[in-house]
């Protein structure tokens, strides 16, 4: 069946309005995670040894509540691209925190370097699920240690889910970062974003998760 695709300024246009029954950005970032987790178990099967790369927005948020189902049935390892305390909201925050009560591994990678000390992390996994960020860059070229992340991803041979859509693709336009993700899945979230539509190159295959946003 032919994807329906939604704008950004639609899709927060119903997040704003999900919070008038009960859904606000914790809950949604929790159907979020869960769905991505439901679909990587569903794809690749359990006990899969799963990377999880995340960065410090709520993208990053959603991968953690990923990682948080995960680890019940998958080995998995975490890797922030930030300092803890710099994750930008309390939501995705308060799920960084909740995976020490996990037996998923974190790693901290703020810069280029300590992102290559980890690199037999990702280089250990069986699938990749990234998280990175959820919007375009500004200017189109990626900082680091995001641009040296998503390098390592691309060059990996293993299944690459994305969520929501690939780190480095402007939501609205589809315009690509340099660098940004090439997945094999990306998991959009309700629905996938207009900038999405024949990206396949970075998407890969997109599936959709429900998250609980009522349509009208």
């Amino acid at each position: 069946m032919p994807l329906d695709y939604i704008t950004p300024d639609e899709m927060s246009e119903l997040e704003r309005g999900a919070s008038e029954y009960g859904l606000g950005v914790k809950e949604l970032m929790e159907n979020a995670g869960r769905g991505v987790a439901e679909f990587v178990l569903s794809r690749y099967g359990p006990g899969k040894r799963v990377c999880v790369v995340c960065g410090g927005g709520n993208n990053g948020g959603d991968g953690m509540v990923a990682a948080r189902h995960l680890s019940a049935r998958c080995t998995v390892d975490v890797i922030l691209l930030a300092r803890p305390g710099k994750i930008r909201s309390e939501e995705a925050r308060e799920n960084w925190e909740a995976l020490a009560g996990t037996k998923a591994k974190l790693h901290v990678a703020e810069d280029a370097e300590s992102l290559r000390e980890n690199s037999g992390v990702l280089a250990g996994a069986e699938v990749i699920v990234i998280a990175i960020f959820g919007t375009g860059v500004k200017g189109g070229v990626v900082r680091e240690p995001y641009a040296t992340a998503i390098s390592m991803i691309n060059g990996s041979r293993v299944g690459k889910v994305a969520i929501d859509l690939p780190s480095g693709i402007d939501p609205a336009t589809g315009a690509a970062s340099r660098p940004a993700v090439k997945a094999d899945v990306t998991v959009a979230l309700h629905l996938p974003k207009i900038g999405l539509k024949g990206r396949e190159e970075f998407t890969g295959e997109v599936v959709v998760v429900p998250i609980g946003i009522r349509a009208f």
